[in-house]
C-alpha cells in the first residue's frame, strides 16, 4: 500500500514539474529572476521543474504568485496533467 502512495506522490510531483517548466518557458524569464522574486534558490526552483521537489504549501503559493496565478489555478493546471479521475488517495475498495 505504501508503494502505491509513493507512486501517487511521485506522479503528482512530476505533473507539478511539467506545469512549472511550461510556465517558466512561456514567461521567458530566467530561473534566477523567478527564484529571486520568491526568495528561493535557483537550484530549488529547477528541482521543482524536474519533478524532484515536493514543495511546502507556502512555497507552492509563492510559485503560483511568481507566475501571476492563484494557487488554486496552478493546482487545476496540475490536475489537467494527470489522468482523468486521478486521485492522490489510494483506492482501498480493492483491498480485502
Amino acid at each position: 500500500m505504501q508503494a502505491l502512495q509513493k507512486d501517487k506522490n511521485k506522479e503528482f510531483i512530476q505533473a507539478f514539474g511539467r506545469v512549472l517548466a511550461k510556465l517558466h518557458t512561456e514567461s521567458k524569464r530566467s530561473a534566477r529572476s523567478i527564484a529571486y522574486e520568491i526568495n528561493m534558490s535557483k537550484t530549488t526552483l529547477l528541482l521543482a521543474e524536474k519533478g524532484k521537489l515536493d514543495p511546502q504549501i507556502t512555497t507552492f503559493c509563492k510559485i503560483a504568485e511568481a507566475f501571476y496565478l492563484k494557487p488554486e489555478n496552478l493546482l487545476q493546471m496540475i490536475y489537467k496533467e494527470l489522468p482523468e479521475n486521478w486521485s492522490i488517495i489510494e483506492d482501498l475498495s480493492d483491498t480485502p
